[in-house]
């Protein structure tokens, strides 16, 4: 099949013209994103973290709510509690608690432009650097005006927060200064895990660049602070663990297209994720030293839908750009990619995620999943064996 993509894109009234209109649905995006941050944001977890400064345990009142925050109001702005978040996690956003709830609200919703911007000049600056910049631009403004960066924002959900300090992570991870480095990497890999179900996938990049010191270091900050979480709301250590996953186990089978959502939240569902992360973790060691953007458009993929993610979090699907990035790829799989953005950020909004549009789009996704990682396999192990060869 002949490939008319490039040669469309190189038309300049193109180029001029599909651009714009990114612009204009991006603006349209991000103004109805921040109308809808503040009037909901529920998912923000002030609440959580507030009650967990004042030494009440955040996840009882969230499993079996005692009336004992009643008094307080804070229902009044973040509607329900459910506090999924490890002690460790909730910890990071105590600064935003010596605010009003509401003040909070809006002060979240400026950081989450700025983890925005931030998002854009990092991608910019790693895994995209060799993107040509009207791609660069039109795939950026693809992303804000696509559903799941809106309805982030307008839910006042934390993937952009870790997915931020992910990308960051990897920007100090390349510093040539060895002692900023480690020490930038630990930090933004400590903050990134807030989102764990995104990030901890994506932070088997880190060990394909073989990082172990630098993640074992991060891990190991959050079993102290655990630990001290569990004498501050006078529990033990396990329940610290056991509690956050009760809560974030009843949305196990809400999802968007994970295998939460296709084993109808049966416990199988765990067992394949385990399984698709251990292969991704071998792959880990198994690809050549110049497969970064593959094996992160591999990760990324796999990432959204091994655990529960709902359709705010696919934004980050963007990143698989780099796959195009590393060699020219046929238009059977530029033509899979364009479909799975269309279908994602598009066409299940328009079908307001219909059983239907999600089956099309879960079989469009899958199906291109399994191709790119296939592809990477067969590339990134091959390269390395013709290196071994060499040497």
């Amino acid at each position: 099949m002949k490939d008319y993509t490039s040669s469309l894109w190189g038309n300049k009234g193109v180029r001029i013209t599909v651009i714009a209109l990114l612009a204009a649905m991006a603006a349209v995006s991000l103004i109805q994103g921040i109308r809808n941050a503040a009037e909901f944001s529920q998912d923000f977890q002030w609440d959580a973290v507030k009650a967990f400064t004042m030494r009440i345990n955040p996840y009882d009142e969230s499993l079996d709510p005692s009336g004992v925050l009643d008094a307080y109001g804070f229902e009044d702005v973040y509607l329900q509690m459910e506090a999924n978040q490890f002690p460790s996690l909730l910890v990071l956003l105590i600064p935003y608690t010596f605010l009003a709830p509401l003040t909070a609200r809006y002060i979240w919703i400026v950081s989450n432009l700025v983890f925005t911007a931030g998002i854009i000049v990092l991608l910019g600056k790693t895994f995209l650097k060799t993107a040509k910049r009207d791609v660069f631009a039109a795939f950026m403004l693809l992303m804000i005006a696509g559903t799941p960066y809106r309805n982030q924002l307008g839910v006042g959900q934390h993937s952009l927060f870790a997915f931020f300090f992910f990308l960051l992570a990897v920007w100090f991870d390349e510093k040539e200064d060895r002692r900023v480095s480690f020490a930038g990497t630990v930090v933004c890999l400590f903050i990134c895990y807030f989102k764990y179900t995104l990030t901890v996938p994506l932070c088997l990049y880190f060990i394909y660049k073989r990082r172990y010191a630098r993640i074992a270091v991060s891990v190991l900050l959050h079993i102290m602070l655990t630990v001290i979480s569990a004498w501050w709301l006078n529990d033990s250590v396990i329940n610290m663990i056991i509690k956050p996953l009760k809560v974030s186990g009843a949305l196990a089978g809400e999802g968007c297209l994970d295998f939460g959502v296709v084993l109808n939240g049966s416990k199988a569902a765990y067992v394949l994720a385990f399984a698709v992360l251990a292969v991704l973790f071998v792959l880990a060691f198994r690809l050549g030293e110049n497969n970064e953007n593959d094996y992160i458009s591999v990760l990324t993929l796999w990432s959204l839908i091994i655990t529960y993610h709902r359709i705010y979090d696919f934004f980050i699907i963007v990143i698989v750009l780099a796959f195009f990035l590393t060699k020219e790829r046929s238009i059977y799989y530029k033509a899979g990619y364009g479909a799975v953005l269309a279908a994602v950020f598009f066409v299940l909004r328009l079908f307001s995620e219909s059983p239907g549009s999600k089956l099309a789009t879960g079989i469009l996704y899958y199906v291109f999943t399994l191709a790119v990682t296939t592809t990477v396999i067969k590339e990134g192990v091959k390269s390395k064996t013709e290196c071994k060869g060499a040497v």
